[in-house]
């Protein structure tokens, strides 16, 4: 069950999203106001994944999620101070920014265990400042008044933007972070859109990096209502199972989950994993009686995701399905 606080704070998330989401809609210019209250609400969230991620290589790719928090609400600040008459010049680059921070919180989880987490993270580093060559480019291109109409993206920029925004939404969306990772893929496709239609006047553009902003706060809620909710597990080790499938994602799941089943293949255990957990051997479907679970398969488990979290993070996730072990890796915004 939810506690009461977290229910009320989900209803205030879900008020200020709904508000906001209202006056984006009629353009009205207080939507950036109600916006910065919104992404606010998405702090406390941040805060309890990243105290439930010590431990585990995730650490990465939620201080990308904090990036693109704060330049969420730049893009909000840099809305109020151009104005309803301004040309979201400012706007629409702050708003990329925080795009190429959620691509690269995303796509850290790809390479989120040890040892190799620190290349990987140089590597998403790399990702952002190659993402800039078009901002730069664009530089020498500004006349006064084009507006954030001078951001543009062309290929071969588009197909690698594509490529990267569906590896990182799809890797989550099979999860309990399944909403939220989809919410980040509205917002990355109509940062997309503003990118590429060159039809699109520079008020609409303004308008769409606003809307970006808008579905990485609602992302944040959906990812802290879904983190809040303890999943059932019918052993210590399917506990464990869950906790690291919806952490780190379908990539890594199936990785893990193809090597524990040609263990257990070769030992002659009664059981496979499946995505929902361990199941007995040819039917695939319902748990596995605790009492036909061998004492080797959750240290096999274990040891086969010691490389993404420590013994201790991993004994704490078999031990508890609560929210704290839930809260131990969702979408890096």
């Amino acid at each position: 069950m939810i506690r009461d606080g977290e229910r009320w704070r989900t209803w205030g998330r879900a008020v200020l999203l709904g508000v906001s989401a209202l006056m984006l809609a009629v353009r009205s210019p207080w939507a950036s106001h109600i916006m910065i209250l919104a992404l606010g609400a998405a702090v406390p969230t941040w805060f309890r994944a990243w105290r439930a991620s010590a431990g585990t290589a995730l650490r990465g790719a939620l201080v990308w999620g904090a990036v693109a928090i704060g330049l969420a609400m730049a893009v909000q600040g840099a809305a109020i101070l151009e104005g309803p008459r301004g040309g979201g010049v400012w706007t629409g680059r702050v708003a990329y920014l925080m795009t190429l921070s959620v691509l690269a919180g995303l796509i850290s989880v790809l390479g989120a265990r040890e040892p190799g987490g620190g290349a990987w993270a140089i590597l998403m580093v790399l990702l952002v400042v190659v993402f800039l060559i078009p901002w730069l480019e664009g530089g020498g291109r500004v006349r006064r008044g084009e507006g954030a109409a001078d951001l543009r993206l062309l290929s071969p920029w588009t197909l690698f933007y594509g490529l990267l925004a569906t590896a990182g939404v799809t890797n989550y969306l099979p999860t309990r972070y399944g909403p939220a990772a989809a919410a980040l893929g509205v917002g990355l496709g109509l940062e997309y859109l503003g990118l590429t239609r060159p039809g699109w006047d520079a008020e609409t553009r303004k308008q769409a990096s606003l809307g970006v902003a808008w579905c990485l706060a609602a992302a944040a809620g959906l990812a802290g209502r879904a983190g809040a909710r303890p999943l059932p597990a019918s052993s210590r080790a399917d506990a464990l199972w869950r906790w690291f499938r919806d952490g780190w994602g379908v990539v890594w799941a199936l990785r893990v989950q193809e090597r524990f089943n040609r263990s257990a293949e070769l030992a002659g255990w009664p059981i496979r994993l499946t995505w929902y957990g361990l199941a007995p051997a040819g039917e695939g479907a319902g748990p596995a009686p605790t009492a036909e679970i061998p004492e080797a398969a959750e240290a096999t488990l274990r040891s086969l995701i010691r490389r993404f979290a420590t013994p201790e993070r991993s004994g704490l996730a078999a031990r508890s399905g609560g929210p704290e072990a839930c809260h131990g890796g969702g979408p890096a915004g």
